[in-house]
């Protein structure tokens, strides 16, 4: 079998598409492209699906199905399951806590729903508020005042730099490019697609990388409906969405964790209707429960 290197820079996966030069209309500063970019998905507000997963690691390499459930900016309901050698399970988590059915070592595991938590399942070891967004093609949500560094077009696609001013903050790197219907449009009325997310450390080490591509239009989830008729059905938890695009296919890279993970998606919509306690999980009496506290 042939391993990918972690950072390797596939045809599959190389951002230099589009036009080489930009619009006419082109952004005027970093600050508007991110702005546009926020409007885009300004009415999204999670997504659920269902997708193959390819991961590879330090544990090997894992195929399987996934079906994801997420609501920004940091809820997540994860289920793998593995066709060769690996994770299998669930993981639910509100943002603040962490729950995960263990299938493989017949167990649940339990605690703060911290990166290294998360990853025991979905593979993937980054702050939820960071991930979750980005698995409908939106940029990571970050607190505190936002800083628009620069802007510059280069292989196609706007290259944004952003950055806090909190210690440790990691910097972030972003490209963008308008949607091929908007591309003659003022710039003002572009909308913008998401295909890569660098996040960068300020000793500039890479921290992680996310590339997205196989855009296309999606649409708002259907509404839950109870075939009896004894409960009242469950509306998508945003607006109907008709205009907004998701990457079928996210690559996930944490050189430091030695993870690499793509998810492609075979079905995808928007706005998810939510049940009562849909990010946490029913755990069942006689099955051990582990309390994990990591780093």
């Amino acid at each position: 079998m042939v391993l990918r290197p972690l950072l390797a820079v596939s045809l599959a996966f190389t951002l230099g598409c589009g036009a080489a030069k930009p619009p006419q209309s082109a952004m005027p500063d970093a600050k508007s492209a991110l702005l546009r970019l926020d409007a885009t998905y300004q009415d999204v507000t999670g997504i659920s699906g269902s997708a193959k997963i390819d991961y590879l690691g330090d544990k090997g390499r894992v195929r399987g199905d996934v079906s994801v459930l997420a609501s920004g900016p940091s809820r997540l309901r994860f289920a793998i399951t593995a066709d060769v050698v690996g994770a299998a399970g669930e993981v639910a988590t509100d943002g603040f806590k962490f729950q995960a059915d263990d299938k493989g070592h017949g167990r649940y595991i339990v605690g703060p729903a911290k990166p290294c938590n998360i990853a025991r399942i979905t593979q993937v070891p980054l702050p939820l508020e960071e991930l979750v967004p980005m698995l409908w093609g939106m940029r990571p949500h970050l607190e505190g005042p936002i800083q628009c560094d620069s802007i510059e077009w280069a292989d196609g696609h706007y290259r944004l730099m952003m950055s806090r001013k909190t210690p440790g903050a990691l910097s972030h790197e972003l490209h963008v490019t308008p949607y091929p219907a908007d591309w003659d449009k003022p710039w003002a009325q572009q909308r913008l697609r998401l295909l890569g997310v660098y996040a960068w450390s300020s000793d500039s080490s890479l921290v992680y990388r996310v590339t997205m591509k196989d855009h296309q239009a999606t649409s708002t989830a259907k509404p839950i409906s109870d075939p009896d008729g004894l409960n009242p059905d469950v509306a998508p938890s945003g607006p109907v969405v008709s205009d907004v695009e998701l990457p079928r296919t996210i690559r996930v890279e944490v050189p430091n964790k030695k993870s690499d993970v793509i998810f492609k998606y075979t079905e995808a919509f928007v706005n998810p209707p939510l049940i009562d306690n849909a990010f946490s999980l029913v755990l069942k009496e006689g099955v051990p429960v582990e309390e994990s506290i990591c780093e």
